[in-house]
């Protein structure tokens, strides 16, 4: 297997912007670079081993389409829930074809890396697939093989523990809001150290040990209280989790913890 020496980034998001500063970095020349708000058509790409489609789910295709790969090539895109058949166009032109998804939540205009992260790989053949896990480790993350099959359940998996997280967050915001009076802010600001607190009980444990609250303890009559204030708006979202939990709390009793 050889490894991958020289690359090209082709578009700005998040992940594009953190290639272009960590690729460097582990030994891959970055010889070419673009951006979807350039106008331009992508530049001469012969000179990359792989090529980054760096841009949202529903542009690869179509930026896939307009390049012009060198046969046996690596073309890859960044989505979690795209299958490689997104980047058809390339491996018909005789490129090879796979995908890298960081599971790491990065933010526009930030210096970030990769380091510690996992990352769902998949690729045309094998080759394809030894040469980005090894770019994956030398950038300081595991890879994971994920077949385009499970790819959709995948990614809606990392979906729930980051975007889902979030809006699940932002619901427990809205109702200490109404509770307490604060502004956003502060009702963020009281939240958050216990959200990230029971959060980081997950490094060192399973969510079977980590679960904490009413369920946990069998308090019915909190969960009836908890009913009776909320919104109705959220009652159906209360009700979900503390069936999930319930799950979960069966699953210790059943382990005879």
């Amino acid at each position: 297997m050889k490894p991958l020496g020289s690359a090209a980034v082709l578009g700005s998001g998040a992940v594009g912007t953190a290639l272009l500063e960590e690729l460097p970095k582990c030994g891959v020349r970055v010889v070419a670079a673009w951006t979807r708000s350039s106008g331009l058509m992508p530049p001469p790409l012969a000179g990359a081993d792989v090529v980054f489609l760096a841009v949202p789910d529903a542009a690869v295709a179509r930026l896939c389409r307009k390049l012009e790969p060198k046969r046996g090539q690596l073309v890859v895109h960044l989505a979690g829930a795209l299958s490689l058949n997104a980047l058809a166009a390339a491996k018909r032109e005789g490129a090879r074809v796979g995908s890298i998804h960081p599971l790491r939540a990065l933010v526009r205009g930030r210096s970030q890396d990769f380091r510690g992260a996992f990352t769902a790989v998949a690729g045309s053949d094998e080759e394809a697939r030894e040469q980005l896990s090894d770019l994956a480790r030398r950038l300081g993350m595991t890879p994971l093989l994920i077949a385009d099959r499970s790819r959709p359940l995948y990614h809606a998996a990392a979906v729930l523990a980051a975007g889902g997280q979030v809006a699940l967050f932002a619901e427990a915001v809205r109702a200490f809001r109404l509770a307490a009076g604060t502004s956003e802010e502060e009702a963020r600001s009281a939240l958050l150290p216990l959200a990230l607190g029971a959060l980081e009980k997950l490094r060192v444990m399973p969510a079977v040990e980590a679960l904490t609250g009413p369920v946990a303890r069998g308090d019915r009559a909190t969960i009836a209280a908890h009913r009776k204030a909320l919104p109705k708006d959220l009652l159906r979202l209360y009700d979900d989790l503390t069936r999930a939990s319930e799950r979960i709390g069966r699953e210790r009793s059943g382990n005879g913890t």
